[in-house]
Parts: structure tokens; C-alpha cells; sequence
């Protein structure tokens, strides 16, 4: 009787067992995915991955069920994303990074013209606009000290259009720039590296 309901139902059998086979084959890359992209970190992280090194294979532990231009869209098209602190993220402690400090820390991965650099300073222009703190402080530093660290022209450039505060100080009491503010930490570093951080001194003293 069992082989005969079996012969009968064959087909949908087969296709149960195709579907079947294929959603044990994405589950993991599609589980991946929600763990690490599910809040607006993982995806700023997503969307500025290079997509040309982001591999299709749902059998590669790197690989993701979403595209760094989808993440990007999602964050820019949707608030879905800033209504939560996703698994991965909260394992880490980075939903305590302002989102402007995440995306600067990021841009100095890449090289300048590349499409993730460029992405980069939209996500910047885009989460100011949703008034994401451009002067918010993280492990002391607002992100115009960080600029200036990084010895990124672009970088600080950027944050001061938007509003960043060069006159804030560093709240680093165990450093010996606890205190300075933008422009006494850029004479600092220049007279620590004056070639690498002169170019970076002088995009302050222009503004």
C-alpha cells in the first residue's frame, strides 16, 4: 500500500525532495545572512564589501543571500534597519559605535575613486541627513579626531561639510592628547609624523 501511494505521488516526492535539498543548501548562507545584515552595522558593512570578492556559492562560508548594492538600497530606502541591534552586532558591541564613526572607520580599507570609498561618503551624507550624530563621541573620539588619525583629507573634509565640531576635545585621560581638540591634535601628530600628517594639519587650518 505505502509503495503503491509512493508510485502514485511520485512526482510530488521529487519535487518535495528538489526543494527540500535546495533549502538545506541556502540555509546556512540565508541564516548568515539575517545574523549579520538584519540592523543598519551589518549592512553598512555589506554595502561597502567590494562586490567583485563577494562570493556566489552558498557553500562558501563568505558567501551572503544579499548584494552589497541591495544592502546599500535598504539602507537608504527603508528604516526597517535602525529599529534594531541585530545577533552578530550585539555579540561584538558595535551597536554602541555611532554610525558616522562606523562608516569613517571603514573608508580607509579602500582606495580613493573605488565604488565602496565613494559609497561610503554617500552613507555618510545619508545617515547625517537621518541625523545620525556627526560628533558623537565613541572610546573618546569624535570622528574629526579620527580623520585626522587616519591622516584622511577626504575623510575630514567630508565630516566638516556636514558639521562636525573641530573644536571638541578628546576624552582619552589615559592619552597625552586627553584634552585637545582638532587642531592642537593635528600639531600633535604632525610634530609626531609631519610628513604623513601635514597634508591632514593643513585641510583643518584651510577651514
Amino acid at each position: 500500500m505505502l509503495i503503491k501511494y509512493f508510485l502514485i505521488h511520485k512526482k510530488a516526492f521529487t519535487i518535495g525532495g528538489v526543494v527540500l535539498a535546495v533549502f538545506l543548501a541556502l540555509f546556512p548562507m540565508i541564516y548568515r545572512t539575517w545574523a549579520f545584515g538584519s540592523d543598519a552595522w551589518g549592512l553598512t558593512i555589506i554595502a561597502l564589501l567590494d562586490p567583485e570578492e563577494m562570493p556566489w556559492s552558498p557553500f562558501d562560508s563568505d558567501s551572503m543571500a544579499i548584494r552589497p548594492a541591495a544592502a546599500y538600497w535598504l539602507l537608504t530606502h527603508s528604516d526597517w534597519p535602525y529599529e534594531r541591534c541585530g545577533k552578530v552586532t550585539s555579540v561584538i558591541g558595535g551597536c554602541s559605535q555611532p554610525l558616522i564613526n562606523f562608516v569613517g572607520a571603514s573608508l580607509d580599507r579602500h582606495e580613493r575613486g573605488s565604488i565602496m570609498r565613494r559609497r561610503g561618503y554617500e552613507l555618510l551624507r545619508h545617515f547625517a541627513a537621518r541625523g545620525e550624530p556627526v560628533n558623537g563621541y565613541y572610546k573618546g573620539s569624535a570622528p574629526v579626531h579620527e580623520a585626522l588619525l587616519y591622516a584622511d583629507t577626504d575623510y575630514l573634509r567630508a565630516l566638516l561639510k556636514l558639521g562636525a565640531d573641530p573644536r571638541l576635545p578628546i576624552d582619552s585621560p589615559e592619552k597625552d592628547f586627553h584634552g585637545f581638540d582638532a587642531f592642537e591634535f593635528a600639531e600633535f601628530l604632525e610634530s609626531r609624523n609631519q610628513e604623513f600628517y601635514r597634508d591632514v594639519g593643513r585641510e583643518l587650518e584651510a577651514w
